[in-house]
């Protein structure tokens, strides 16, 4: 059943979409992580996750898209048949969709990764079509296709960059054992000196990859992978040589590249010990700070990003502001019974909120609907948005489940954010930060759920001991 919670306060207001979304500063590869060859787009969007346009496109996953410096025209690879890499081969397409897609690539070889010459004359890429993964380079239109530069024996060479700057390429290498470590090349393809170590990584796929140059060229970013699923986000100074780590997440890091205005880095993030799982695009400031998810939403996949040239300023963060639950308007979703207050959701000192879960769809549900009315001028002025809850479950057995759902206006729906499957009864933390106003009415409303979902069988409780958001507003 729907139960109303009285003692809620304020908090209601409009709940039409945000309607402010200006041109479209990104253009980013993602797929649905359950269907990433049937639901896969070139998404154009804007630095705060509003807009609803896409490069026309035809069936496949995209990844890797780089836009061409007239920018109206966008190189990408597409994986025609899911999970068969012989299958991608290179597309452009216009970005505004005036002029038919035209195929680079047509072979049985597997063609990747590709990025335009700083005049746009020439593409380079990597194909496995002598055998080994090498760099190929070939016109705007896909003719004259030749190797870029030769790779030893028992090596690879893939995913490069191209830096308009200095007109230098950076790629990854792969040794006999398949661990990769950076090296840097001349536009001409002569020169290859090695620029990284690879770190204390080992194994095939380990050590360094998917490197992209700062907009000036004297730096790159990259991801320093140790394991399957676990990396670290770095940048090398090229005058010097230095790493530095920028994040170590709980999870991975994927196609980082540096914003134009080189005080943030934007990649694809994935942390499943705290329930995010699916690579999702966030970005990070220099110096580097907290992670903030641009996309919250597990369902879609993020598979690279470039740059178009509208790029409003990086709002300057104030400083953050706790707001009051007491003043949100809170109600039950889903209960067969409950008992509280709001005041027991303001702090984590074990004064919990009660539900009894409800059947529902043959599981065992119960869950809080939260809506905050965030105290600024306008949805622009909210720089992020930091959710935390605090909740259990009375039993653990099959596959238990305590999400937290963000409610998107632009596409009526509920995005889940956070899952986490509980392996005890204690406490467990639900967070996140995000910087989407796709999730802010035009009202500047926000609202999200907190849910338990447990396994079929008899009615179990849900306490909640704490329900808190911090907003930071625009300087």
């Amino acid at each position: 059943m729907l139960a109303a919670f009285p003692a809620c306060g304020s908090g209601g207001g409009g709940s039409t979409a945000p309607t402010f979304a200006g041109p479209p500063s990104l253009v980013v590869s993602r797929a649905r992580v359950d269907l990433p060859n049937r639901f896969a787009e070139l998404a154009l969007r804007s630095t705060r996750n509003l807009g609803s346009g896409r490069v026309s496109d035809r069936s496949g996953a995209e990844g890797r898209p780089s836009l061409h410096p007239d920018n109206a025209r966008v190189v990408f690879a597409r994986e025609r048949q899911g999970e068969q890499p012989a299958s991608r081969e290179l597309f452009v397409s216009s970005v505004d969709g005036s002029s038919a897609e035209l195929r680079l690539t047509l072979n049985t070889a597997r063609d990747e990764d590709p990025v335009w010459s700083p005049d746009g004359s020439r593409v380079l890429f990597a194909s496995d079509r002598d055998g080994a993964l090498q760099l190929w380079t070939c016109d705007d239109r896909g003719d004259l296709q030749a190797p870029f530069l030769p790779v030893p024996a028992g090596f690879a060479d893939g995913e490069p960059d191209w830096s308009r700057a200095t007109d230098a390429v950076v790629f990854s290498r792969a040794d006999a054992t398949g661990r990769h470590t950076l090296w840097l090349a001349q536009g001409t393809g002569l020169g290859a000196v090695q620029l990284t170590d690879g770190g204390a990584t080992a194994g095939p796929g380990n050590g360094d990859r998917q490197p992209a140059f700062s907009p000036d060229g004297q730096r790159v970013v990259f991801v320093r992978r140790s394991a399957e699923a676990l990396a670290t986000l770095c940048t090398c100074e090229l005058a010097s040589g230095d790493v530095e780590v920028l994040l170590v997440p709980e999870g991975e890091v994927a196609w980082p590249r540096f914003d134009p205005t080189q005080d943030r880095v934007w990649f694809g993030l994935s942390e499943p010990a705290p329930g995010r799982q699916t690579l999702r695009l966030a970005h990070l400031p220099l110096p580097p700070g907290e992670p903030t998810l641009l996309w919250p939403d597990e369902r879609w996949g993020y598979a690279g990003l470039d740059f178009l040239p509208d790029q409003p300023a990086v709002e300057p963060p104030g400083p953050a502001e706790l707001l009051d639950v007491t003043r949100a308007q809170v109600s039950v979703a889903l209960s067969s019974d409950w008992y509280g207050a709001s005041a027991q959701l303001r702090d984590d000192d074990g004064d919990e909120f009660y539900l009894r879960t409800a059947e529902s769809a043959g599981r065992q549900v119960a869950g809080i609907s939260c809506r905050f009315s965030v105290p600024v001028g306008a949805p622009e002025d909210i720089v992020e948005l930091r959710v935390r809850a605090r909740a259990r479950v009375s039993r653990v057995d099959g596959e238990p489940v305590l999400r937290m759902s963000l409610r998107n206006l632009v596409d009526s729906r509920f995005d889940t954010v956070v899952e986490r499957t509980p392996s005890g009864v204690d406490e467990q933390e639900l967070s996140f930060r995000t910087s989407s106003l796709r999730h802010v009415t035009s009202d500047r409303d926000f609202q999200f759920t907190v849910i338990a979902d447990l396994e079929p069988g008899d009615p179990a409780e849900l306490w909640i001991d704490l329900v808190e958001v911090e907003l930071v507003p625009r300087l």
